[in-house]
C-alpha cells in the first residue's frame, strides 16, 4: 500500500465538503466558488487538477455528478456547456433522468455499483460512460453510493456492511475495504469524504479514530 495525503476541511463551513466536491485519479470538479484555502489543501492531498465548475447554476457536484478516470456521469438538466466542459478534459459525458448521479453511483477505475432505484436498463450507458462494469447488488440496509467511498487503492464502506457484504464489494472494486464512519458518526461517508489514489479531503468534524479507519481504508501504510 502507498501514503496518502488527508487534509480535514469544511466548505462553506460545512463539514460534508463531498455535497460540494468529486474526485477521480484524472480530476477533481469543485465549485468556482471554492475557497483560496480549501482549493489548496485539495491541490495537495489529490495532487490532480481541479475543473471549476456548477451543474445547472449549483455548487453540489458531489450530488450531482458520478465519476472516475474515464467519465462522468450528469443529470438530465445539466447545461451542454458544462458537459462540452468535461469534455474537453477528456472525460466521456452521459447524463440519466430523475436520480442523482452522486447518490446512486459509486465507481473507480476497475467497476461501478449502482443503488436499487437505478433502472437496469441504465446499467449499459453507464458502463460505456465510465468505462466499467456496472453491477447492480442488493444488500445492506443503507443504500450503497452515500455510504461508499471508492478509490483505486481502496474502499470506505459504512460500518454495519457485513464482513459478507463488504467481501463482495472488496470483489467488485478490486480493492480492499475497511467499515467505519465519518463526522462523528455519519454514516453516508461520500458526503464527508472526497478522496482519489492521492489522498483525501475529510470533513472538520471527523473523529481522530474515523480518521485512521479512513486513512487505512484508502491506501495509507
Amino acid at each position: 500500500m502507498i501514503s496518502v495525503k488527508l487534509h480535514k476541511a469544511s466548505f462553506y463551513n460545512n463539514p460534508f465538503v463531498g455535497l460540494y466536491l468529486r474526485a477521480s485519479d484524472r480530476l477533481v470538479l469543485s465549485p468556482p466558488t471554492i475557497s483560496a484555502k480549501l482549493l489548496e489543501q485539495v491541490e495537495d492531498a489529490l495532487a490532480v487538477p481541479v475543473l471549476k465548475l456548477f451543474v445547472n447554476s449549483s455548487p453540489l457536484l458531489g450530488v450531482f455528478c458520478a465519476m472516475n478516470s474515464n467519465g462522468v456521469v450528469l443529470p438530465s438538466f445539466a447545461d451542454e456547456r458544462e458537459c462540452k466542459e468535461l469534455r474537453k478534459a477528456g472525460l466521456n459525458v452521459c447524463t440519466i433522468e430523475r436520480l442523482s448521479p452522486g447518490n446512486n453511483i459509486a465507481a473507480n477505475d476497475h467497476a461501478g455499483v449502482v443503488g436499487e432505484k437505478m433502472p437496469r436498463a441504465e446499467l449499459g450507458k453507464l458502463s460505456d460512460c465510465l468505462g466499467v462494469e456496472v453491477h447492480h447488488p442488493r444488500f445492506g440496509e443503507f443504500p450503497l453510493a452515500p455510504t461508499t467511498v471508492v478509490t483505486n487503492k481502496g474502499l470506505l464502506a459504512y460500518n454495519e456492511l457485513t464482513e459478507l457484504e463488504l467481501k463482495k464489494l472488496e470483489h467488485i472494486f478490486g480493492v480492499k475495504g475497511v467499515n467505519t464512519t465519518s463526522n462523528m458518526g455519519v454514516y453516508f461517508n461520500s458526503l464527508s469524504v472526497v478522496a482519489n489514489s492521492n489522498g483525501a479531503i475529510v470533513g472538520g468534524l471527523t473523529s481522530g479514530v474515523e480518521t485512521q479507519k479512513i486513512y487505512e481504508a484508502l491506501g495509507g501504510d
